[in-house]
């Protein structure tokens, strides 16, 4: 049985699209995402998923294999098979998929957090979003998550040119690229999502995008959640927050996030980026020339 387990294992992480997962796998000379690639979009350790593959796994919960077979997109019989050889049984039946309707008090939770707060869908359209997100992201939006010109969120940070000139600290690296990171590792656990796939497909129409999307070296990152960013507001200056995400039960394809402002005093960042101004944007946007120059003009955003 554990050489039965292991083949299989090897045989769907081998399908895997490398280039649609996290840049590692592109330097691999075997197909596919390698042990340390597919413990990282499971979220645990590479030892943890080798004990598995190995064999050597005791009693593996049902979660644990439900996520092994929906992350390596194995097939039905692929399923009851990784069941059988993993832990002796066949698999219960699928559940329907999960309500992208959350609880309709979700709308009021997130609108009395004292915080920014958001509830978005996995494809990162806004569903709902407090005064507090919206002022500190978007500006004065009239009408809420109503009046915005693109709900999408991944597209406004990517695409938005104010985005890119200084209105949020660090873009590249803080922003763009983790946020491309994530959207790999969506589009590998759900290759055929219509949705996942037409947003890469606006944003990589954009060559700046486009040359990021194609770095062999993009930062892994399968969710915000305690990531620490900052924005440069025009009236507040430099705003420091730590990304708190969680799932609605009743909705789990659905995120909510709160940005949990950073305390004044030293700026925190992680490990290998650079420091950025603390000025206010728009200090910084008089100053802008080459293709930043008309940022403001060009945005969409009220401020």
């Amino acid at each position: 049985m554990k050489k039965h387990l292991r083949d299989l294992l090897r045989e769907c992480r081998a399908r895997v699209d490398a280039k649609a997962t996290v840049p590692h796998g592109r330097d691999r000379r075997r197909p596919g995402i390698s042990q340390e690639n597919t413990a990282a979009l499971l979220g645990c350790s590479t030892r943890w998923y080798a004990t598995l593959e190995s064999g050597r796994m005791e009693n593996p919960t049902r979660e644990f294999l439900d996520s092994v077979a929906f992350v390596l997109r194995m097939t039905d019989q692929e399923r009851q098979a990784l069941f059988l050889y993993a832990s002796g049984r066949l698999p219960p039946a699928l559940e329907e998929p999960p309500s992208l309707s959350p609880h309709p008090d979700w709308d009021s939770f997130v609108q009395q957090q004292v915080q920014p707060a958001c509830i978005y869908t996995r494809s990162w359209d806004l569903v709902v979003a407090n005064t507090q997100y919206l002022d500190l992201l978007y500006g004065d939006v009239q009408g809420g998550v109503a009046g915005l010109a693109d709900r999408n969120i991944l597209r406004f940070v990517l695409l938005d040119p104010t985005n890119r000139c200084g209105a949020l600290a660090d873009w590249q690296d803080s922003w763009a690229l983790p946020m491309l990171s994530e959207l790999r590792a969506a589009l590998a656990a759900t290759p055929d999502d219509r949705e996942l796939t037409a947003l890469l497909r606006s944003v990589l129409v954009d060559p700046v995008v486009r040359t990021l999307w194609d770095r062999s070296s993009i930062p892994l990152r399968i969710h915000p959640d305690g990531v620490t960013q900052a924005v440069r507001h025009p009236q507040r200056g430099h705003v420091e927050f730590t990304v708190l995400a969680a799932n609605p039960m009743q909705a789990r394809d659905l995120r909510f996030v709160t940005l949990m402002m950073v305390d004044a005093g030293p700026v925190r960042r992680a490990p290998g980026t650079r420091a950025v101004s603390q000025q206010p944007v728009a200090a910084t946007r008089h100053r802008q020339s080459g293709p930043c120059a008309d940022a403001e003009s060009r945005s969409v955003r009220p401020w």
